[in-house]
């Protein structure tokens, strides 16, 4: 009897513990790893929401050279891509009103970067949706050039040059990491380049970066604090990526290479050459691997000048002048040099010059100043005039 009700017992408390464990996977699923940012990088781009929780670290609150971008509000005269335009077109039709209902309908978006200590060029992406989806199909276009105004509708030219940006960012229903993907805007050789059109120019192959592990990204799987715009954001409202630009090719070995803009865009499904349809327009920014430099500089300046000096009545001259420069511009603070004497003798007038070598040490207005100190008792001195002198007159006259 014993043996055959311990079986009966172990069995009841079986399908309980398993349907228990299918519970702890499926939300395993929906959190994203958090513990552990990519290699080099302080930025929080993997847990799914937009604060820091772990003191040093930062995440779009406190995001390094943070952008924002904003979208028409939605309705009638929220503005969108129409007339089927795809991702390889670079003439686009802007139109209101034609978002799907059961797309994704864009409010806003984040781009940040920084080059860490280590040297390498992080970018840092973040969408917001309004409406709550099972997947989404994000793109964020960063270019090197400035593009069109996108918030007025009609046709529009996008100005996109060789090696501009297409981060992919899709996440499908379910939960889990998003895949993030890479295109380059590609321009010459061969149409085999192109990821999905036949024909150049075109987005080139596409570079699965999350497989790669350029790159890391979540979806919020529940509500979360939206500090920047302010309000909360419903699970599957809010997507990020965080991606090492340098490790992943972006930009090519010594060559200064800087973007100037970007944008989000939504695809009407997973598929590369579906539709484009909501987005929100381009907002300026600066992401760049070009070092700034600083310059310390032992430039030298020669200043020349000449002096002449009259003495009305007659007379020898018989004195020294002296030339002064000045790091002002009103003959005041400390010379930048005081030459020596330059003697004058003989009949008047005499012409005396300077030639001196000065080290430039800083940028800033500079006045110059010729002094005459005669030894004829009958002839005065010249005070310092401040500016440059190419006649001094003196008189005779000692006794005004």
């Amino acid at each position: 009897m014993t043996s055959r009700t311990e079986p009966r017992t172990l069995r009841r408390f079986r399908r309980p513990l398993i349907l228990a464990s299918g519970v702890a996977l499926l939300a395993a699923a929906l959190v994203p790893n958090a513990n552990a940012n990519l290699a080099g990088s302080s930025f929080e781009g993997n847990d799914g929401n937009m604060i820091v929780n772990t003191g040093g670290n930062t995440d779009w609150v406190n995001a390094p050279n943070r952008v924002r971008g904003d979208d028409l509000a939605s309705g009638s005269s929220d503005n969108a891509f129409g007339q089927g335009t795809k991702e390889d077109d670079p003439n686009v039709s802007v139109v209101t009103g034609s978002i799907p209902p059961q797309k994704s309908d864009l409010t806003r978006f984040y781009v940040a970067s920084e080059t860490a200590a280590n040297g390498k060029v992080y970018l840092y992406l973040a969408w917001e949706r309004s409406n709550v989806l099972g997947s989404a199909n994000m793109d964020f276009e960063i270019n090197k050039l400035a593009q069109p105004n996108l918030t007025t509708t009609g046709q529009k030219t996008l100005n996109r040059s060789a090696g501009d940006l297409l981060i992919t960012f899709d996440f499908t229903n379910g939960g889990g990491n998003p895949v993030l993907g890479l295109l380059k805007w590609t321009t010459t050789g061969a149409a085999s380049q192109c990821f999905s059109a036949n024909s150049l120019p075109c987005w080139g192959q596409r570079v699965d970066l999350s497989a790669a592990g350029f790159a890391e990204g979540a979806v919020n799987a529940g509500t979360i604090t939206e500090p920047i715009a302010g309000g909360t954001l419903a699970g599957l409202e809010f997507g990020e990526a965080a991606i090492n630009m340098t490790d992943a090719g972006i930009f090519p070995a010594g060559q200064c290479t800087a973007f100037g803009s970007a944008f989000l865009k939504s695809r009407s499904s997973a598929s590369f050459p579906a539709e484009v349809k909501d987005f929100v327009a381009p907002q300026p920014v600066n992401i760049s691997n070009c070092v700034q430099p600083t310059l310390a500089t032992a430039q030298s300046w020669v200043p020349n000048d000449s002096a002449t000096i009259t003495a009305t009545g007659g007379g020898n001259l018989a004195g020294t002048a002296h030339f002064t420069l000045y790091p002002t511009s009103d003959c005041t603070g400390t010379a930048v040099f005081p030459t020596a004497d330059v003697a004058v003798s003989g009949a008047s007038p005499q012409t005396v010059s300077t030639s001196n070598t000065v080290a430039v040490t800083a940028s800033g207005s500079f006045s110059w100043s010729v002094s005459y100190t005669s030894t004829n008792a009958l002839q005065k001195n010249i005070a310092a005039t401040c500016k440059e002198v190419s006649s001094l007159t003196i008189d005779n006259d000692n006794t005004d």
